[in-house]
């Protein structure tokens, strides 16, 4: 780790930079498990918009089929 940068204390995988003051995360595995999560909340929120958007065109086959009788 270079000068101008230093360990935050009790947390091991943050630094702050001292120059700047910014803390940064340096847990890498860690970051990669937090992308895989947004990446897998964004899908389940696709999907979930997916089944709504069936429901809604079930409902209006239902309205459409029912219309005829």
């Amino acid at each position: 780790m270079d000068k101008s940068k230093r360990p935050v204390e009790d947390n091991a995988h943050l630094v702050k930079n001292l120059n700047t003051g910014v803390i940064s995360n340096i847990d890498q595995e860690g970051y990669k498990a937090a992308v895989a999560r947004k990446k897998r909340n964004k899908e389940i929120k696709a999907l979930r918009q997916e089944v709504c958007d069936l429901k809604e065109r079930i409902i209006k086959l239902e309205a459409v089929v029912n219309s005829d009788k």
